[in-house]
């Protein structure tokens, strides 16, 4: 008798109209994570070093190294063929050789330098920060190579008790080398892209360098170089957080597929801001109202 009353008294499972707001819930979450990952990684500058582990400057040059090495050739690559086509495209458009200078210098200082270079960071940390942190054990995270074993560890003898870095503190060495690298990538491409280009409207096209320069100069706005930097710098920026932070997200995904999943959500947010900032920078007006001086 008494089991019936207990069963009587047990609660009733949630009901199912309450099931369709998981995703919502679950989208919300992961969006807020990653909003503040950076603020974490931040953050974790207050942490103690842990043993065995790298300094944050040590670190963070370890992170400029490769990407040198990754980037550089690869976003100069990109760039060869981005400047060519644009040259060609712009004489065989425009018809009229003024036009030539200022689609393949602007065009590639104003958007296409930085926008190509932030998506190549955002396959590169994808590719390596994402897999990376999900598959190598927490101590090998930036460790010290330097760093000294107990010899009952280094035997096999006693299992390895460092506990490694934080993950904020693993993000901010990637975060710092992305963000520096951006602009220089940024410009490494937009300068390869600009000289390929003129040197293909020169010899193909026959348009003296002179006035390739010329008009150049003339359509360069100096908010066109401000956007180059901070372009640059948002744009390494969000590929380093948003790969850090499904490395370090906790779910069943395979390590690939969940880097695929970083490469695609760094490149939507990346297009977001890129749009933002022609809307703000270009279409919103001087910021202090009319003025009598060139814009």
């Amino acid at each position: 008798m008494s089991d019936r009353i207990t069963a009587t008294i047990e609660p009733e499972p949630l009901p199912s109209v309450l099931a369709p707001l998981r995703p919502i819930v679950l989208l919300l979450a992961y969006v807020g994570g990653l909003v503040l990952w950076p603020i974490r990684a931040f953050a974790a500058m207050a942490e103690p070093r842990p043993t065995g582990t790298l300094s944050l400057r040590a670190a963070t040059m370890a992170q400029l190294d490769w990407l040198v090495l990754a980037g550089l050739p690869i976003v100069g690559l990109v760039h060869i063929g981005m400047g060519s086509f644009l040259s060609m495209q712009a004489y065989f458009g425009a018809t009229f050789e003024a036009g030539v200078g200022p689609v393949v210098g602007v065009g590639l200082i104003r958007n296409g330098g930085p926008l190509l270079s932030g998506f190549i960071l955002a396959g590169l940390l994808a590719s390596r920060a994402t897999v990376e942190l999900r598959t190598q054990p927490r101590p090998a995270i930036d460790a010290d190579p330097e760093w000294i074993a107990d010899r009952d560890v280094a035997l096999g003898l006693q299992a390895d008790d460092r506990s490694g870095p934080s993950d904020a503190r693993a993000t901010l060495p990637r975060l710092i080398a992305a963000a520096l690298m951006g602009p220089v990538l940024a410009a490494w491409g937009t300068a390869v892209g600009t000289l390929v280009g003129y040197r293909i409207a020169h010899v193909v096209l026959g348009i003296p360098l002179e006035t390739l320069f010329d008009t150049f100069a003339e359509m360069l706005w100096m908010r066109d170089v401000v956007g180059l930097v901070v372009k640059g710098i948002v744009f390494g920026s969000i590929a380093a957080s948003v790969a850090c932070f499904e490395g370090t997200h906790r779910d069943a995904l395979p390590p690939h597929v969940a880097g695929l999943r970083a490469c695609c959500v760094a490149m939507t947010l990346i297009l977001g801001f890129n749009l933002s900032w022609f809307l703000f920078a270009y279409l919103a007006g001087p910021a202090f109202g009319p003025t009598v001086l060139p814009t």
